[in-house]
């Protein structure tokens, strides 16, 4: 198993030295999201100070940027890092692309699917030659003079991830994506009957299985070694649950589990700002789906029962860490990379 860290200073100069300590901790990548900083920008610091950990855009915010202008971006980390870069996309809900970044939200799938099909044909036009001519619904891209064209890099592909959770953007991962970010919150009973049938359901269609893609483990993973330490983490991670159960792109995932009775008291309390009370609403069994939470040696066995022999990586955040040292962590990670 493949264990990455999430990483996310809200300063690009803060980056270098986090991306250093995640390779020193022993991690086999770092996910960067798009929060305060560019996670593109992220990964050109963080690929200069470290040699050995991929670095996952877990998500870059595809729409606001044009897929040339991506395709460029994600070429040079890909040569800058060699070979470590992985461009994780994702299209963003509709309000934050009209009010946030003020661009158009048209059917995210069939766009995302052009987006991503375009760059490949851009870099195929840089590393092997081919005349640049995709033409599609969103995307037309038909020049590409030398002076523009970076050429081939050693490297040659750039690894595409989707960022997916509902059923037709998991069968196109399945179906054009290298690797599937599953994103959170995410139960277990979500990643089994709605996430693993989509994604080879796509899969299927391009002629693929699941081991083609690069699978990643879902929800929140939480440590401690002290029972109050575990309180704290539970707390903590209640509280996060029930901010994401008040927001109507999860209520289906309410509604799987027969949840969803619970979804009005979460958007009034969310709407309040009451999230210790929010917190209160979220129930054991909740917390059991959303999250893996226990002892360093509770968590490695608790996730070789949900993952091992299915996903090829999990996902860590310091966020859910409680009186952990970065020799506890250490430790950690090397027992969960053990599980097969």
């Amino acid at each position: 198993m493949r264990v990455y860290l999430m990483v996310r200073p809200r300063h690009l100069k803060d980056f270098p030295a986090e991306a250093k300590r995640a390779e020193d901790l022993g991690f086999d990548g770092i996910t960067m999201l798009e929060l305060t900083v560019p996670p593109t920008l992220s990964a050109v610091a963080s690929a200069i100070t470290t040699t050995n950990v991929d670095l996952l855009t877990g998500i870059l915010v595809a729409f606001p940027r044009s897929p040339m202008a991506t395709a460029y971006d994600a070429w040079s980390i890909q040569s800058l890092s060699s070979g470590r870069f992985q461009l994780g996309l994702g299209p963003q809900t509709k309000s934050h692309l009209t009010r946030r970044w003020s661009v158009e939200a048209g059917p995210p799938v069939p766009r995302l699917r052009e987006y991503i099909e375009s760059m490949r044909a851009i870099w195929d036009c840089w590393q092997n030659g081919t005349k640049l001519d995709y033409q599609g619904d969103f995307y037309n891209f038909s020049l590409m003079m030398p002076y523009y064209n970076p050429g081939p890099i050693e490297q040659g592909e750039v690894p595409v991830y989707i960022a997916a959770i509902n059923k037709f953007m998991l069968q196109l991962t399945g179906e054009i994506a290298d690797g599937h970010i599953p994103g959170d919150p995410v139960t277990y009973k979500w990643f089994c009957e709605m996430m693993l049938p989509n994604l080879e359901i796509g899969a299927k269609r391009a002629g693929r299985t699941l081991t083609d893609i690069d699978l990643g483990g879902h929800g929140f993973i939480g440590a401690s070694k002290t029972a109050s330490g575990l309180d704290a983490v539970h707390k903590r991670l209640r509280e996060r649950i029930g901010l994401y159960a008040s927001t109507p792109e999860y209520r289906p995932m309410l509604e799987m589990h027969g949840w969803d009775d619970k979804f009005s008291d979460f958007i009034g309390l969310a709407r309040e700002g009451k999230w210790e009370e929010i917190g209160n609403h979220v129930s054991d069994e909740m917390l059991e789906e959303y999250s893996v939470v226990g002892t360093p040696n509770d968590v490695v066995k608790k996730l070789g029962e949900r993952f091992g022999g299915l996903t090829q990586r999990v996902q860590l955040d310091d966020e859910w860490f409680e009186d952990m040292s970065d020799s506890d962590i250490r430790d950690l990670v090397a027992n969960i990379k053990k599980i097969d």
